[in-house]
């Protein structure tokens, strides 16, 4: 299975041409799709060589040149006439640019198994210089709207004999349609899926905090009533479970640069009041700030762990 985009870096220092030619050689073995390699060579001014495919011819060239390189580059055809390129390896013996030194590789063609067929030359054979070096990124502060839901019965209706896995993912794939379609009108920022759990964030703002959680709140109501319907589909003739609990929250977080994920309390509340709320009901933070006045909410308490006994809202699903 292919990867759409895949971006390495592997900071491997004081390589040569014939160390990048052997990597490239090897990459070409684990990925036999490729017939032709077109080495550009970049130097002072005019580049040394470019799209050269004659590594004798590259070999001269560079007679007298090794100083003086800011980057070796092959490029990889399927085609001797330079037809569809897919890998693109890289190699920048000092810093240049916006680029660290070391070896990069840049590929929309490669599978897992043959990157790690390549990988396996590259860890096992050159000093990668930052190896122990980890980089750090800190989250961006940000405000999200939380909305964690699950059914309820789930596990014990899997284990049902008769119950085989294309039957769950039926239902699982009609659970997650029903969920989105519920927030479509203020799509949420991210949403995860994990079994039988949906989790569904907002990063919001003064200017649309209210909108997300007008559509937050209406769309997780609805939920127990649209998923009845569901239930009711001839295809589940084996049944499904029948209710759905959900918990809401909102406040501060951090949001992941590289992932496009957050990490912060609202989650962990959201995700534990969801846990103790019972099928058809669900619980709301108080914290979530701007509820509609004409939603029928009723004053209680939930006891959640690590938080002990939580102030919420308790709302009926519709």
């Amino acid at each position: 299975m292919c990867a759409d985009s895949i971006e390495r870096h592997y900071p491997i220092p004081n390589l040569n041409f014939r160390d990048f030619w052997d990597i490239c050689s090897h990459y070409l073995h684990v990925n036999p799709q490729y017939v032709q390699i077109a080495y550009t060579i970049d130097g002072d001014g005019d580049p040394i060589v470019s799209e050269e495919t004659d590594v004798a011819v590259i070999l001269r060239s560079l007679s007298g040149a090794r100083d003086n390189i800011h980057s070796y580059i092959a490029r990889f055809h399927t085609t001797s006439s330079n037809g569809e390129e897919g890998t693109e390896l890289t190699y920048y013996p000092r810093p240049h640019d916006l680029h660290d030194h070391g070896l990069y590789l840049t590929t929309s063609a490669a599978s897992k198994l043959t990157l790690y067929k390549f990988e396996d030359l590259i860890f096992n054979n050159y000093d990668l210089a930052d190896t122990m070096e980890s980089s750090i990124e800190f989250g961006h502060p940000c405000e999200i709207l939380v909305s964690s839901i699950d059914m309820r019965g789930f596990s014990t209706f899997c284990e049902q004999p008769n119950i085989e896995s294309p039957y769950l993912c039926g239902l699982m794939s009609s659970f997650y349609n029903v969920a989105n379609r519920g927030f479509s009108k203020y799509p949420p920022d991210l949403i995860k899926f994990a079994g039988d759990g949906y989790l569904a964030i907002w990063q919001t703002g003064v200017e649309d905090r209210k909108i997300a959680i007008d559509v937050c709140v209406e769309g997780t109501s609805a939920l127990n009533s649209n998923w009845q319907i569901v239930r009711q589909s001839p295809h589940f003739t084996h049944g499904a479970p029948e209710e759905i609990g959900a918990g809401i929250s909102f406040g501060l977080a951090s949001k992941l640069s590289f992932d496009n994920d957050y990490i912060g309390r609202p989650i962990n509340i959201a995700s534990r009041l969801c846990g103790v709320c019972p099928g058809g009901e669900i619980y709301i933070d108080k914290s979530v700030p701007s509820m509609n006045p004409d939603i029928e909410m009723k004053n209680s308490r939930a006891r959640i762990k690590s938080y002990g006994e939580y102030n919420i809202w308790i709302v009926q699903g519709s």
